[in-house]
């Protein structure tokens, strides 16, 4: 029985995805390369069906492209993406979590809070890059449904392979993260809005700079 930082056993498709996800991420499966369907099954001994749903999964998360002629197709993860997605939401993101301050709410904060527990003691880098969107769209959760907000949402999914590549590269990043999340939630406790928006940029913009040398020496 398989279980990954959960209790309960993880399905075929979920296994598939994990696995493909950490070769994608961690550079043994190159960009630009062919998943062709029928060696991933004979690889995990499976029957087409949650291959297929595994493919659907892993181009949401971004890590693949799907071309009508050629199949499946890793996605290159190149620098001037990141650094444009990076840019964008530390703009944008300061201006939600100034709008959203005006509602502040303890429910926000302690949904912060208990998302951080769940990052503190998860193992799997591809869930931590989940939770880590959950944890700081809490600072601004209040916006939802704002044109600002879809924009920022539609950056965050984007940024997800990204965040997972930043903690593959530099295992580091990952104790840091923890205590600057730790801090921005002492920053919204204390509402210190200033110090909110400089401690969630600083925090971007520090992984900005660690896939900047993630991109060029390991993919």
């Amino acid at each position: 029985m398989i279980h990954l930082n959960s209790d309960r056993p993880i399905t075929t498709t979920e296994f598939i995805v994990h696995s493909l996800s950490q070769d994608i991420l961690n550079g043994n499966i190159k960009s630009g390369s062919k998943l062709k369907q029928n060696e991933i099954s004979k690889r995990f001994n499976v029957s087409a069906t949650p291959v297929r749903e595994a493919l659907k999964i892993l181009t949401a998360k971004g890590l693949i492209s799907f071309d009508p002629f050629k199949g499946a197709i890793v996605k290159g993860l190149c620098y001037k993406e990141a650094k444009e997605i990076y840019e964008l939401r530390i703009l944008l993101e300061s201006k939600l979590i100034t709008d959203a301050f005006e509602k502040y709410s303890t429910e926000y904060l302690q949904k912060a809070i208990n998302i951080q527990e769940q990052i503190e003691t998860c193992t799997d880098l591809n869930e931590w890059a989940l939770l880590n969107a959950n944890f700081h769209r809490c600072f601004w959760q209040s916006e939802s449904g704002s044109r600002t907000f879809n924009i920022v949402e539609t950056l965050i999914m984007a940024a997800i392979p990204y965040v997972s590549l930043s903690l593959f590269y530099k295992k580091p990043h990952i104790k840091s993260s923890n205590e600057e999340h730790r801090a921005i939630i002492e920053a919204y406790q204390k509402k210190d809005l200033k110090k909110l928006i400089y401690l969630n940029t600083v925090h971007t913009n520090k992984t900005k700079n660690i896939l900047e040398d993630a991109i060029k020496n390991s993919l």
